[in-house]
């Protein structure tokens, strides 16, 4: 289904001026295309002005020429809302008054680069406070923001859904070592087919690069110190064409959202990236060509524990803003004398336009916080593996019969790696203790980080993974110096299928 399909040109009508329309629909579903044709006809007709606003500079380019090229510049204006942050900064205005229509563009970043971009409340602020025009925001991931401007702001918001389906996905896998990422390189070069690294560290993203350069094309962000490794004619023949010629594409989440590669010969997508609305942009930057044009894909996943730490770090993080919500900007220095709040949650404002000053909470960025740990302690309810089942369930990947259908990749290379072990000693006779060790150390079951020895605990773990073996203990004796020596507690390692 596409956006003008549910937003028609009868909804269009209907909207009057200092509405917020919400649009939710997943990448590919005809956003920019409702835009540059649906609305920009309507607007033509009744000559009206489209403000675009787009939150990453290779959409920007991307986007500029399409326009450009259709000659539907004469109606839409393109900016990012970083210039709305920056006017801010250097005490200027943007003119809204020739705008009839201001549109959102990904619209959830105004919260996921509020983790690192202190200013987003401020364009978001800025685009709300227009009341003399529509506006309209779109976005697949914009379900926590529409959440804060209708709970939070108390603002009414007119809202439409497309359904999502994530089909596309032929099989997810997820893996936890750095080092598998240079296994997924190696299998791309060895098979030849194109893959996608999408990596939230630019230092990590490029030294993988930097192993691998004469298979790969690497991106980040031009602010980053290591964008001068990035070759700006063949990113710039990407954007333009919509497809890349280098086997693989290593990039930072500079390209999360807005830009499109239609390219049937992209069969993989790997994400070392945490945020979940960001993988969920990332992944859409595939265009699906037909219904048989799917995706293998890979994330990096987060253990139990890490997730507590995330969390602990989190409320950390929050924590000052926290005490200022709750009590006076007298109380809070009072508390946290000469103190930095290094979240940068809280700030200092001046209070009306005169000399004195007062300290505020960036309410954006602390209900950023309140998401995260609701979204964690959710991954964490799953149990086991949670971050794990928590994605499967949010891609489709759990049946109730089957149950979940994911694979964790170094599970399954160890699983292998140790039937391919038990295979080569089955019958072969361990007599003592010494014998067993390296039995033990390769099935490794351990309970409170202490491995366990007994044939029990082994045994049980073997039948646990489903494994073709198990261990059998006997009698048996051999003829050591002359002498008959009985050994009461011998094992041996025996297929099921012949016991």
């Amino acid at each position: 289904m596409r956006v003008s399909e549910v937003v028609t040109i009868d909804e269009i009508n209907k909207w009057k001026t200092g509405d917020i329309i919400t649009i939710k629909a997943p990448t590919g579903a005809g956003k920019s295309y409702f835009i540059k044709n649906i609305l920009y006809a309507i607007a033509k007709k009744n000559k009206k002005r489209i403000l675009m606003l787009i939150h990453r500079k290779n959409c920007v380019n991307q986007f500029q020429e399409e326009i450009t090229r259709d000659k539907k510049d004469d109606v839409i204006d393109i900016w990012t809302y970083q210039y709305l942050e920056h006017t801010y900064k250097t005490n200027k205005r943007f003119d809204f008054s020739d705008y009839h229509y201001i549109v959102c563009d990904e619209f959830h970043y105004f919260m996921s680069d509020a983790q690192f971009n202190i200013f987003t409340d401020i364009s978001l602020n800025t685009i709300l406070q227009q009341k003399d025009c529509i506006k309209i925001m779109m976005s697949a991931t914009g379900d926590y923001m529409t959440r804060y401007i209708t709970n939070y702001k108390k603002l009414k918001t007119i809202n439409y859904e497309l359904p999502f389906s994530y089909d596309f996905i032929r099989k997810l896998t997820f893996f936890q070592k750095d080092e598998t990422l240079d296994d997924f390189i190696h299998e791309a070069i060895e098979t030849k087919q194109k893959a996608i690294f999408f990596i939230e560290s630019a230092e990590k993203a490029y030294r993988l690069y930097e192993k691998y350069k004469d298979h790969c094309l690497f991106n980040c962000g031009k602010s980053n110190k290591h964008y001068k490794y990035v070759d700006e004619a063949k990113i710039h023949n990407m954007l333009k064409n919509e497809r890349f010629d280098n086997l693989i594409l290593i990039t930072t989440t500079c390209m999360d959202s807005g830009v499109n590669i239609n390219d049937e010969d992209l069969k993989h997508i790997v994400c070392d990236v945490k945020d979940v609305g960001t993988l969920i942009q990332c992944i859409g930057r595939k265009r699906l060509q037909h219904k048989k044009d799917k995706i293998y894909l890979y994330i990096k996943t987060i253990n139990n524990k890490q997730l507590g730490g995330i969390e602990t770090q989190i409320k950390k993080k929050r924590e000052m803003a926290q005490y200022l919500m709750n009590n006076s900007v007298k109380e809070y220095i009072e508390k946290y004398k000469r103190q930095l709040d290094y979240s940068q949650i809280v700030y200092d404002d001046i209070v009306d336009d005169s000399d004195k000053s007062t300290k505020k909470v960036n309410d954006l960025m602390y209900f950023k916080c309140l998401i995260d740990i609701i979204e964690i302690q959710k991954m964490k309810s799953y149990g086991d593996f949670g971050y794990c089942k928590y994605m499967a369930h949010l891609f489709g990947f759990y049946d109730e019969e089957k149950g979940y259908t994911y694979r964790l990749i170094e599970e399954e290379h160890e699983k292998e790696s140790l039937e391919e072990y038990l295979d080569s000693i089955v019958g072969k006779v361990m007599l003592q203790a010494k014998d067993r060790k390296d039995l033990i150390e390769k099935i490794n079951v351990k309970q409170n980080g202490k491995l366990l020895k007994s044939l029990n605990s082994l045994n049980a773990a073997l039948s646990e993974q489903n494994f073709n073996y198990y261990i059998k203990q006997f009698e048996t004796s051999r003829i050591i110096n002359g002498k008959k020596k009985k050994y009461k507690n011998a094992w041996k390692v025996l297929r099921l299928v012949d016991e």
